[in-house]
């Protein structure tokens, strides 16, 4: 076998059939996710011990290990799941990066250079929106600019470009993408194969047809709100339900699930949480609020600094501290100005370890236009801190409680129910104390002993 370590690009509940089993005695040692450097793409020859007959063996398929929650989840469970003596084999199907740290027991199989990349990269709505409408002048590379450039202009060249040659090369290359995915799983014979994130999916789903292997894909966000291109939409409802099992991250998206994939099939999987060991808290000058998340219209980070901007003149001396990083920073940090909230606003960009900030907060705030369950609001809530959470998504109103015993739930896209929120939470230190009791208890279900219980069950790795 071969040990390598490569990546991809971009960065940060069950029915009573899938009741956790018990701890086991092996303890679980998750890694607080760190930069690491990146490698030569393909695999690399390491000095991997002999894997024993009777072990279980797994691969996890993702696009890449960059920036990203659903990335933190996979790199979270591989590690612990090999410190429980699984043979864990991680593929990626993207361009090579990587920011977290694998266990090196794990064996990462990287693209190389003649390897087909898979050309769509899972990105938030917005993101692929504005991918869509870039400079239509940009010059396009491959066999589809070349018949774009023998076709007539016009209307014509229009229509047979989008609805002949694009569909065309498209199942060209999920073909070819399919055939390496289906060649590299054959080569390791896994017991079981996890996919993370759609269009993974629905790679993953094409590429174990036929193959003597339990296939379990893996919804991370909304599936009721995060739209993807139109024929990733068709596959989806087609592929899905020729998975053995499709999990989400949480209840309400096993419910949008349902439209178009069997019940018996769904099947609710916890974030497990990746606590360090470290419990230190950073020393702050003033009473902070705080958001952690990547800069991106998803996020609702607008609305968020509206709402600041409608509180901060109630709040003296208190900030509000952004930690993340992404393509809206720019336009975030002006509207900051504009608001007038410019100097009350901290930007910490994004950190490796985050936790000292969070647990010097005085609580999380989240104004999401979608979510699956998103991992640092769990994790904020596992460090003490109540939540605003806005409702456009079942996950983070399923982590608040049903009677709001762990934060504050607030209309999505409304600054001012946002901001009332904010003076609430900031001005009533027995409601944080309260609602902070509530948090700890409701992340609980997400700690590793119990999540990963759910992962192995599912797996069928008990």
């Amino acid at each position: 076998m071969s040990v390598g370590l490569g990546a991809w690009h971009p960065h940060k509940m069950g029915d009573n059939s899938l009741q956790v089993r018990d701890a086991e005695k092996t303890a679980l040692k998750f890694e607080t996710p760190s930069l690491a450097p990146n490698a030569a793409p393909g695999d690399q020859p390491g000095g991997r011990a002999p894997v024993s007959e009777n072990r279980k063996r797994l691969v996890f398929v993702i696009a890449h290990l960059g920036p990203g929650g659903a990335q933190r989840v996979a790199v979270n469970a591989a590690n612990a799941l090999v410190e429980r003596g699984i043979d864990l084999h991680v593929i990626l199907v993207g361009e090579n990066k990587n920011v977290y740290r694998l266990d090196p027991r794990i064996t990462l199989h990287a693209v190389g250079s003649k390897d087909p990349v898979v050309t769509e990269p899972e990105a938030d709505e917005v993101e692929a929106k504005r991918e869509q409408h870039k400079d239509k002048s940009a010059p396009l590379a491959g066999p589809l600019a070349l018949a774009r450039k023998l076709l007539p202009h016009g209307t014509f060249r229009g229509a047979i470009s989008r609805y002949v040659l694009t569909p065309v090369f498209f199942a060209a290359g999920l073909s070819r993408r399919t055939l390496w995915l289906r060649g590299k799983i054959k080569s390791i014979e896994p017991d079981a194969v996890l996919s993370f994130l759609t269009q993974t999916n629905i790679l993953t789903v094409l590429a174990t047809r036929g193959l003597k292997t339990h296939t379990v894909i893996s919804e991370r966000n909304d599936p009721r709100l995060q739209r993807h291109r139109p024929r990733v939409e068709f596959l989806r409802k087609f592929v899905y339900r020729r998975a053995d099992v499709v999990t989400a991250n949480s209840r309400g998206a096993l419910t949008a699930l349902e439209a178009f994939v069997p019940q018996e099939k769904l099947a609710f999987l916890p974030n497990p949480l990746a606590m360090p060991a470290s419990i230190e808290a950073m020393r702050l000058d003033a009473p902070t609020i705080i958001t952690v998340g990547r800069l991106v219209e998803q996020k609702g980070l607008d609305v968020l600094l509206a709402a600041w901007a409608k509180a901060a003149p109630k709040l003296p001396g208190w900030r509000l501290a952004m930690v993340g990083d992404g393509p809206l920073r720019g336009e975030l940090e002006t509207l900051a100005r504009t608001l007038g909230v410019g100097d009350s606003v901290d930007w910490y960009g994004h950190l490796s370890d985050p936790f000292p900030l969070v647990r010097a907060a005085k609580f999380f705030v989240l104004t999401s236009r979608y979510e699956g369950t998103p991992n640092a609001l769990l994790e904020a809530m596992a460090c003490g801190l109540p939540g605003i959470v806005s409702d456009a998504s079942p996950g983070p109103c399923e982590l608040m409680g049903e009677n709001e015993s762990a934060g504050l739930i607030v209309p999505v896209e409304n600054a001012d129910a946002t901001a009332t929120a904010i003076v609430k939470l900031a001005s009533d230190e027995p409601l944080r104390q309260r609602l902070s009791a509530g948090a700890l208890d409701h992340a609980r279900e997400h700690e590793a002993e119990q999540a990963l219980g759910v992962w192995l069950k599912l797996l069928r790795c008990e």
